[in-house]
């Protein structure tokens, strides 16, 4: 191929835009722009071995890989669970939505051997600049149908829909000071069915670290032509991340309560054999700036 100036340049050096970006669904646009965000990660310890069996079997280049992260001089795969309660805007609509994604970290083997050797307290303060190791999404329940939509055509998430109850601290009521949810399966018509896992988290008393890992990297699965594919999205953040080591006293601070009976979509399964009676080694917390505020009313005549 001739370029401008005479150059040449050899077929394939650039992959045409189609083979890169898998096409948006109908009735989506991407970037999608978040209102509010506020959201709870807990990461765990994990086994390497568990974790590469539930990765997606896409053999050669095209698969992922566990990355391993140093723990006190051992090396081990990490997983989490993040709780998010957002906003989104629409022309006409004001959407509130609450989901978790249930990640284990991995990264693509065509980025061997550019992929860094870290800690885990180096990955959550944003050392991997080379974005490669995110988080592999194995349950994502949500509250909202559209969200589930969106996240399984765009980015191959596995999203279903579930029911939440939750507190979370914010300005608006100090007197919440932890960070408690719970996960339900949906029984229809945003009825609450089992409770799946619950979430008790008490941060209190701990220094937090101002962290940037953003933007975060994400793993999902899409179906292309017949073939599976990894598909890779980055998550931006307009601010910083509070990380709150737990690794000494994790076990105190937090509690994972877990439901009567299996779910059908296996998340308590996973998080059974994936955690168990781990403690969490972190926790961390994201929450978007307020963008206004209305005052206390006043009496320009005293009364």
């Amino acid at each position: 191929m001739t370029l401008g100036g005479g150059e040449t340049r050899g077929a394939g050096e650039q992959a045409p835009f189609a083979r890169l970006f898998p096409p948006v669904p109908s009735g989506f646009k991407e970037p999608f722009w978040y209102g509010s965000l506020q959201s709870f990660w807990l990461y765990y310890r994990a086994d390497p071995e568990a974790v590469a069996a539930r990765l997606p079997n896409i053999p050669g280049d095209g698969g992922l890989e566990v990355a391993l992260f140093d723990f006190e001089g051992e090396r081990y795969a990490l997983a989490s669970l993040d709780f998010q309660a957002y906003t989104g805007h629409g022309p006409g609509y004001l959407e509130s939505v609450h989901e978790v994604e249930f990640n284990v970290y991995a990264y693509p083997r065509a980025r061997v051997p550019a992929v860094p050797a870290l800690s885990w307290q180096e990955f959550l303060d944003g050392a991997d600049q080379t974005k490669t190791i995110g988080g592999y999404r194995l349950h994502v329940p949500c509250d909202q149908p559209n969200a589930v939509k969106a996240g399984i055509g765009l980015y191959g998430e596995p999203k279903y829909l579930a029911q939440f109850t939750y507190a979370m601290p914010t300005l608006n009521d100090p007197t919440v000071v932890t960070w408690d949810y719970s996960v339900f399966q949906d029984a229809g018509g945003g009825r609450q069915g089992p409770l799946v896992y619950s979430i008790e988290a008490d941060l209190r008393g701990i220094a937090p670290l101002a962290a940037n890992p953003s933007p975060l990297v994400e793993y999902g699965s899409l179906e292309l032509n017949g073939r599976h594919h990894v598909v890779a999205n980055q998550w931006s953040f307009f601010g910083p991340f509070m990380t709150y080591p737990l690794a000494h006293e994790g076990a105190g601070r937090v509690s994972l309560g877990v439901g009567p009976s299996a779910d059908p979509e296996g998340l308590l399964e996973d998080l059974q054999t994936l955690i168990g009676d781990e403690p969490p080694v972190a926790a961390q917390t994201f929450t978007s700036q307020p963008v206004a505020s209305e005052c206390r009313g006043w009496l320009p005549v005293p009364a």
